[in-house]
């Protein structure tokens, strides 16, 4: 009796796989795994660019799906532990990072936008400010701490130029809310600030002053004193682990996106970008420096 039993044991198994094998045979592979995408809920609008996102990728064989946080703190904390295979960083989210990760991570995407950044130094016409020397015992006014642009970049910047930090009062707005709660810490609010008086000098990006000079709005009472080195923005992050073929798959089809694709269209135009780019780690070295020091 216990040899039937054995027997009808082992018959069931060779069916059970003969059924496996034929079911794998007909769909010709595994079903692949599908890769987490991350980012910051920063506005209503993110939750459509990743909806679109993540169904671009699936019709294209590359199954994925999103997550979204509360602060780029917790989407760097989901990425190191794994939550996520990739994340939409800022450039500061991103050398957080690589840092955190004894400085391994891949750089995948970035937008066109995304290259060549610079921050300038504006003063008021009348502060006497000439040169970086004049600075000193004069009032600095800056951004958001969580903007490299803002902070971190330019104050690394212009210590490796020579100025000595503690010579200057910042004045940072950071902390500073509207009475709706909203943050009052935008290049926009460094440049108002800046106007108001609150300060003889002031960090805001590159895009900002290009557009206040070439705009009918009275430019005065500023000047653009000092522009920093290029450095790179925002690109979605993997670690170093994340799989080569995945990550250069996902890189493809970012590639791919054209701005004129309806499929496409709403993705790249809420993104601000015409095109993706490849990601280079290049731009961000200094940022790492100014964190590692």
């Amino acid at each position: 009796m216990y040899r039937r039993v054995f027997l009808f044991g082992l018959l069931t198994l060779c069916f059970v796989l003969a059924a496996v094998q034929n079911s794998q045979g007909q769909t010709g592979k595994t079903e692949a795994p599908i890769v987490r995408i991350g980012a910051v809920a920063s506005s209503p609008s993110t939750v459509v660019v990743f909806q679109d996102l993540t169904r671009y990728l699936n019709r294209r064989d590359f199954p994925a799906d999103f997550v979204l946080y509360s602060n780029y703190d917790a989407l760097v904390a989901a990425l190191d532990r794994g939550e996520v295979e990739i994340a939409w960083n800022t450039p500061l989210a991103h050398a957080q990072y690589h840092v955190k990760r004894q400085c391994a991570s891949q750089t995948l995407v970035m937008r066109d936008v995304d290259r060549a950044v610079r921050s300038v130094l504006l003063v008021r016409a009348d502060s006497g400010i000439e040169s970086l020397s004049d600075l000193v015992g004069k009032r600095l006014i800056l951004g958001s701490a969580e903007a490299a642009e803002a902070t971190v970049l330019p104050l690394h910047y212009l210590s490796k130029g020579g100025l000595k930090l503690d010579s200057v009062e910042l004045i940072r707005l950071d902390k500073e809310v509207d009475f709706r709660g909203n943050p009052c810490a935008s290049p926009e609010h460094v440049l108002a600030a800046l106007r108001e008086g609150r300060g003889e000098a002031g960090i805001v990006t590159e895009d900002l002053w290009k557009h206040v000079q070439n705009s009918s709005q009275e430019a005065a009472p500023v000047k653009a004193l000092w522009t920093s080195p290029e450095f790179s923005h925002c690109v979605f992050t993997a670690a170093s682990s994340f799989d080569g073929d995945l990550a250069k798959r996902f890189t493809e089809l970012m590639l791919n996106m054209d701005a004129k694709d309806p499929e496409t269209a709403e993705i790249m135009r809420l993104e601000g970008t015409s095109k993706w780019l490849p990601g280079s780690p290049d731009g961000f070295q200094d940022l790492v420096d100014a964190l590692q020091e």
